[in-house]
């Protein structure tokens, strides 16, 4: 039995290790840095001291959006098509690899939803928990990643979304409050991911062209794609630093990476260059969610109205 251990935490480790840059740190990150100026938010503030922020909340929100990952990047490496293509592109992924199979694999996949419910109930977002279920079914199994870019931008917008907010619940202790500042924030936040996020689908054109995967660069083309992209990036560069009506110091960052982004998407035209490209986008994401930090502070707890 404690042989199985390692290989077993070998397992997880590999279904999840793509997304670590892109989800469970940037999540678990803007969930911290929010619930600590959750003020200016109008949510519940909490009164941690520095160690419990460092040693205590963040763990269990890594906890919380490591196990909801889990089962979602099971999910969405199950079909016969993800597979194929993992034996292409990440032959090192536990099915193509052959450490484990699509039933063992469906297994593993729902006994981690159970276990992410209940950490949901006994550490907080629950309500994030059973969205990321639902809209990860609607991904991987009814055809959301599939049929449409604009449904497929969308679901990966509310997905983020979901594991940014409830990482945000989790670190501040107690549920969040549907308050006019969060839900402006978090609608800016929605509407900044619906319309960038097509950099991950730059670099994986042929494979999902394999998958027949409706993604924007295959359905508008890879030069409109990229410049819509990069144009975006620009605007909430500037939009987002300007909505919490911050100095120049606030733009810098995001400005920056934005301007980054925009180059290299234009410029760096192949898969290692749109890869590099989709990782400081993801640094980038992490400027805007730490917005609301400046704010607070140079303002403390005023809120933008």
């Amino acid at each position: 039995m404690l042989d199985l251990i390692p290989s077993y935490i070998k397992t997880i480790w590999l279904f999840t290790y793509s997304d670590m840059k892109t989800i469970m740190f940037p999540q678990s990150i803007f969930g911290v840095m929010t619930a600590y100026t959750a003020c200016i938010l109008h949510q519940p503030t909490a009164d941690y001291g520095i160690w419990d922020w460092l040693f205590v909340r963040y763990p269990l929100t890594l906890l919380w959006t490591w196990s909801n990952l889990l089962p979602f990047d099971i999910f969405n490496q199950l079909s016969e098509e993800a597979i194929e293509e993992d034996r292409i592109n990440k032959p090192w992924r536990p099915l193509p690899s052959g450490m484990i199979n699509r039933e063992q694999a469906s297994s593993l996949m729902l006994k981690h939803y159970i276990f992410a419910v209940i950490v949901s109930i006994n550490i907080g977002g629950l309500r994030q928990s059973i969205s990321l279920i639902l809209l990860g079914t609607w991904y991987n199994a009814g055809g959301g990643a599939d049929r449409s870019f604009v449904i497929r931008n969308a679901i990966n917008a509310a997905g983020i979304l979901s594991f940014a907010s409830g990482a945000m619940e989790v670190a501040l202790g107690t549920p969040l409050l549907m308050t006019r500042p969060s839900i402006q924030w978090l609608g800016i936040l929605a509407f900044v991911i619906f319309s960038t996020i097509q950099t991950q689908d730059l670099y994986d054109m042929e494979g999902d062209s394999y998958r027949n995967q409706k993604t924007m660069p295959l359905v508008l083309g890879d030069s409109l794609t990229r410049w819509l992209t990069a144009v975006m990036v620009a605007v909430f560069s500037f939009v987002c630093p300007g909505y919490w009506h911050l100095g120049w110091h606030g733009f810098v960052i995001p400005l920056l990476l934005g301007g980054l982004i925009a180059t290299r998407t234009l410029s760096y035209r192949s898969p290692e260059g749109d890869k590099r490209t989709f990782q400081i986008w993801n640094a980038w994401l992490v400027s805007i969610y730490s917005l609301p930090v400046l704010r607070f502070l140079d303002s403390g707890c005023l809120c933008i109205e």
